[in-house]
């Protein structure tokens, strides 16, 4: 389950990544060859604000025209934090949250004999489970 955790809250970042790789394919690789050095030079990851203006120009000029320009500056500066990047920060910071709440022995991180014995149903009372107690059925003829 902690890699399952782990994997979803790495998607956000998984996606600039594919994006990258998909604008450095359209550009550089569509008609050419692969190389390393062709990677190195040439890749580059994009800006959450490269994306803002590319994929939704509209909403990028209405948020420019309606906020005041200390507060668009505050923004502007945001936006030149690369996507991948931010992606990372986003798991990052999820994984650190889940991590302190394994030391108090809560949330998916805990180990799973403390989330049971923590649990208000025993095992004995708890008859659908694999391993529970459960009675002989009794039919009645009429």
């Amino acid at each position: 389950m902690r890699a399952s955790l782990i994997f979803l809250l790495l998607i956000p970042a998984f996606i600039a990544l594919g994006h990258d790789f998909y604008l450095f394919y359209n550009e550089y690789l569509n008609p050419g060859v692969f190389s390393i050095d062709l990677l190195l030079e040439k890749f580059k990851f994009s800006a959450l604000g490269f994306i803002w203006t590319t994929y939704a120009e509209d909403s990028y000029k209405n948020v420019v025209q309606s906020t005041d320009p200390e507060t668009w500056a505050t923004i502007d500066s945001l936006l030149t934090i690369k996507a991948f990047y931010a992606g990372l920060a986003f798991a990052g910071f999820f994984i650190v949250l889940f991590l302190i709440l394994k030391m108090f022995g809560k949330g998916p991180f805990a180990n799973e004999e403390e989330a049971y014995t923590n649990n208000k149903f025993s095992s004995k009372s708890d008859t659908f489970r694999a391993g529970g107690q459960s009675k002989k059925m009794q039919y009645k003829r009429k």
